[in-house]
């Protein structure tokens, strides 16, 4: 509330002691949370190496992919031959989840899991075609999470290991290991 006297022919507008202090506190406030409130830069990551030519037939590098997440730590969802299409999931170790995607969420994470797609193309008689998709989530928490009793998900940016250590399998699983070219 702002008080105007009028004394002595001139004018004195003067403000409560109270309405000082909150005003000066508010402004304190927001220098504070002003920071921490704008939006932070988006930060550019390395390309994933997700696609890759083998010098090899169809069937045989559909055969060394079918090995390679057929080790008993992949959740098959989708086999298709015809379409080329194999789908699953894969459960990250939550240590580990450092190795495989980009964590810049500062959450405390309590699960991750890969979800992989794998795109088989015949190119030619001894050439193929493999794509890796990925895309990693995990659930977490951060501190006011913590105080809420609540978990969120978020999608993680892939770091590419999870995309070699499949193109490595498929390399190690043929006898002649095929020339894979990038």
């Amino acid at each position: 509330m702002i008080r105007l006297r009028v004394d002595s022919g001139y004018c004195d507008m003067r403000l409560p002691l109270r309405t000082v202090f909150a005003v000066c506190f508010m402004l304190a406030a927001l220098c504070l949370a002003g920071p921490g409130c704008a939006t932070r830069g988006v930060e550019e990551r390395p390309a994933v190496d997700s696609e890759r030519v083998v010098c090899a037939d169809f069937e045989t590098v559909w055969g060394q992919l079918l090995a390679a997440v057929t080790t008993g730590e992949e959740k098959l969802s989708l086999v298709d031959k015809k379409a080329g299409f194999i789908s699953f999931q894969k459960n990250i170790p939550v240590g580990g989840l450092d190795t495989y995607a980009f964590d810049d969420t500062g959450m405390l994470m309590s699960h991750a899991s890969a979800n992989v797609v794998m795109h088989v193309r015949f190119e030619s008689p001894n050439r193929t075609r493999v794509r890796i998709n990925t895309k990693i989530t995990a659930s977490g928490k951060t501190v006011l999470d913590v105080f809420l009793s609540r978990e969120r998900q978020v999608v993680l940016d892939s770091k590419g290991w999870l995309e070699r250590e499949y193109f490595e399998r498929v390399g190690v699983l043929s006898g002649d290991t095929p020339d894979i070219t990038d």
